[in-house]
C-alpha cells in the first residue's frame, strides 16, 4: 500500500511538473480574465483605451495596474505587407498571386513606479497580429529600439538583461480561443542603451488561423536627465528560410532589412 501510495505522488508530482514546462514552452490556453474593475482601471486610471486593456496579457495588465502605471504614448496601425503564396514543387509563382496580408503593429510606452531610488522606470510593451495568415511561416522578429544618446539603460544580472518577456500566441480556428506556444524570458538580441528583440517562430496554420505577439521590456534612466526621444518598434518578416538579422542604428536596435526580410515599423514618443 505504501509502495502504491509512494508511485501516485510521484505520477502526480510529475504530471504537475510537465504541466508546468509545456506552459513555459507555450502550449497552454489561458482562460484567467480580468474583472471589470481591473479593466475599468486600466482605462480611467492607466489610460489605456478598451482595446488596448482587453488586448494586454492578463498578467502584464496586473503588474501595470501594482505598479500604478501611466501611459505616455500609444498607438497603433494596419500595414500591408506583399507575401507570395506558397506553390506546390515545380510551380511558378506569378504576380497575381502575390496577396495582401495585413498585419497589425502597435505599441505603448508607461511610466511606472520606480524600485531605484536615484532612476526614473518606464514599460515599453510592443504588439504585433496577423490579420490573414501569412504565406511563410518562418521564424520572424521584433525589436524595441532607442537612440543611446537618450540615458535609458537596460536592466541586467548574471549578464543577462532582465524584466523582460516576449510571446507568441496562435487562435488556430479564428475563434478567439488563443494559444500561448512561446513564452521567453530573455531577449533572443540586445544591445547596451540602445534595444532588445524577441524571436517569434510562426507556426503552420490555416486560412482561418489568426497569429498574435508582443515584447516588452523595462528600461531606467537617472532622474538628473531629462529629454524627448522617440521609441521604433519593429517587426521583421521572413519570407526565405532563415532568421531575420538586427543592427544597431542611431535610432537604436532595429530589424536589418534586406530582400528576404520584410520590415514594418511603429513610432512611439517618450518624455522624461
Amino acid at each position: 500500500m505504501r509502495l502504491l501510495s509512494f508511485v501516485a505522488v510521484f505520477l502526480f508530482s510529475f504530471s504537475l511538473a510537465e504541466v508546468g514546462f509545456a506552459e513555459e514552452n507555450g502550449s497552454s490556453v489561458s482562460e484567467e480574465r480580468l474583472t471589470p474593475e481591473e479593466l475599468d482601471y486600466l482605462v480611467n486610471e492607466v489610460g489605456n483605451t478598451q482595446e488596448e486593456s482587453e488586448d494586454l496579457p492578463v498578467e502584464v495588465s496586473r503588474r501595470l495596474i501594482e505598479e500604478e502605471a501611466q501611459v505616455i504614448d500609444s498607438g497603433s496601425g494596419f500595414m500591408v505587407i506583399y507575401d507570395p503564396e506558397v506553390t506546390k514543387p515545380g510551380q511558378i509563382s506569378t504576380f497575381a498571386s502575390i496577396a495582401a496580408t495585413t498585419l497589425k503593429l502597435g505599441g505603448t510606452v508607461y511610466k511606472v513606479k520606480s524600485d531605484r531610488s536615484k532612476d526614473d522606470k518606464f514599460y515599453i510593451y510592443g504588439n504585433f497580429q496577423w490579420l490573414k495568415t501569412p504565406s511563410y511561416t518562418l521564424v520572424d522578429k521584433m525589436t524595441i529600439g532607442f537612440p543611446s544618446s537618450s540615458g535609458l539603460y537596460l536592466p541586467t544580472s548574471g549578464g543577462k538583461v532582465k524584466q523582460h518577456q516576449h510571446r507568441y500566441s496562435q487562435d488556430q480556428q479564428g475563434n478567439g480561443r488563443w494559444i500561448d506556444y512561446t513564452i521567453k524570458y530573455s531577449p533572443s538580441n540586445w544591445e547596451p542603451s540602445a534595444g532588445v528583440a524577441g524571436s517569434y517562430d510562426i507556426r503552420a496554420s490555416t486560412s482561418k488561423t489568426k497569429h498574435k505577439g508582443y515584447i516588452g521590456q523595462y528600461v531606467y534612466v537617472p532622474t538628473s536627465k531629462n529629454g524627448k526621444i522617440n521609441i521604433k518598434i519593429t517587426y521583421g518578416h521572413r519570407r526565405i528560410a532563415g532568421t531575420p538579422s538586427v543592427s544597431v542604428y542611431p535610432a537604436g536596435l532595429s530589424i536589418t532589412p534586406t530582400t528576404a526580410t520584410d520590415t514594418r515599423s511603429y513610432a512611439l514618443t517618450l518624455s522624461y
